[in-house]
């Protein structure tokens, strides 16, 4: 019995090594990490809350796995919130450039999602996952065509474990270099929200930055 005990332990211990490995890999720079979607909610002196949830990320799961029901902002499980402040620079042409401030850009797990569009903060409750920061940025307004666009890297600062459909993640280990976000922003506003002089909505994807280990490869 005692080599089979020992057999029995061996093999369990060499599933859960390759468990975690699994959970570990971290995503290739360059290659999409997630797809989301978003409002920005703008006061009348250019500060705005950013406020959105996400329809895939790579590595934890798609659109049908990462909703509690019907995919909507209302039972996403995975969000992110942030603040910015914006200013305009002169015109080029139809293309007003704008200045965004450098700040910081939160991930959150709720396993049992409520958010509503009338109230950004709901997307900033729940679990906080993952901590990042981000420099100024610049926005390209283009007036022709209504609708602004903008890339900005976010860089992980601090990220926690977090269990999802029984399996354990963090962003330390899918995206340690963080990620480079570009959304397209429509200028035409949708309903308003209490508090604030006009909300936009937008969409966007993010890629995975190279970490410092693969830089050095």
């Amino acid at each position: 019995m005692k080599p089979r005990r020992i057999l029995i332990s061996a093999l369990t211990a060499l599933m859960i090594v390759w468990v975690s490995a699994a959970e570990a890999q971290s995503i290739p720079s360059s290659a999409v990490v997630c797809y989301l979607v978003g409002r920005i909610y703008f006061d009348n002196n250019g500060n705005a809350e950013v406020a959105g949830y996400f329809t895939d990320i790579n590595g934890i799961g798609a659109s049908d796995s990462l909703f509690n029901g019907t995919p909507s902002e209302s039972t996403a499980f995975f969000t992110f919130h942030t603040t910015v402040s914006i200013s305009s620079l002169p015109s080029n042409g139809d293309v007003t450039p704008l200045l965004g401030s450098a700040g910081l850009y939160d991930i959150y797990y709720n396993p049992i999602p409520k958010r509503e569009w009338s109230s950004p903060g709901s997307f900033a409750s729940g679990q906080l996952i993952a901590h990042f920061s981000r420099p100024e940025l610049l926005l390209i307004q283009f007036n022709s065509f209504s609708f602004t666009q903008h890339t900005v890297t976010e860089t992980l600062l601090s990220s926690q474990d977090f269990v999802f459909k029984g399996h354990r993640y963090n962003f330390k280990e899918l995206t340690p270099g963080g990620i480079t976000l570009t959304n397209f922003i429509s200028n035409t506003p949708v309903s308003p929200a209490a508090g604030f002089a006009f909300v936009v909505p937008y969409a966007g994807n993010g890629v995975a930055v190279a970490s410092r280990e693969e830089g050095e490869q």
